[in-house]
């Protein structure tokens, strides 16, 4: 498996030995963060629509765009970064448990779909499992951790439990 140059590094400062493992607020709020990037995105493209009254092709296209968008922007993002713009912004990783690496697009993919069938339902384990992970996560064996460890507050952040 071929993985990119960002992916073993989990930027935690020297001497950190521990996976520091996000909170659900703090998944919480890189969900919001994400959904604002694609309402705004939904918007640009649907104005852009709008002002192609004539022009099918096009709009058409616009619109597969759109839904490839809406259904790619998670996985891609999460195997070839280790998260989404909300991810980054919250100052979170997904990473994959047996390489300590970014996970796999398959495993992405399907963290996304368990995650969009079970919705909020998803993350009841959270408290539960030894590395704060939701369903999804357990089910492709991945975990969300803090990307910086340097820049996270108590708060945001759970230790692995034995």
């Amino acid at each position: 498996m071929l993985q990119d140059a960002h992916s073993s590094n989990l930027e935690q400062p020297q001497g950190a030995s521990l996976p520091l493992y996000a909170t659900f607020p703090r998944r919480l709020n890189a969900i919001s963060v994400d959904t604002v990037v694609l309402v705004l995105f939904s918007v640009l493209i649907f104005t852009l629509a709008s002002y192609l009254e004539r022009v099918d092709v096009v709009r058409i296209t616009l619109v597969i765009a759109w839904w490839a968008v809406l259904l790619l922007y998670e996985p891609v993002l999460v195997w070839r970064w280790g998260g989404t713009v909300g991810h980054r912004a919250m100052n979170l990783r997904v990473v994959d448990n047996r390489s300590e690496g970014n996970v796999s697009l398959l495993k992405a993919l399907a963290r996304f779909v368990i995650k969009g069938l079970l919705g909020i339902f998803s993350f009841l384990t959270m408290n539960f499992s030894r590395r704060h992970q939701a369903v999804h996560d357990i089910v492709t064996q991945s975990s969300v951790r803090i990307r910086d460890a340097t820049k996270a507050r108590p708060e945001h952040y759970t230790l692995g439990r034995a």
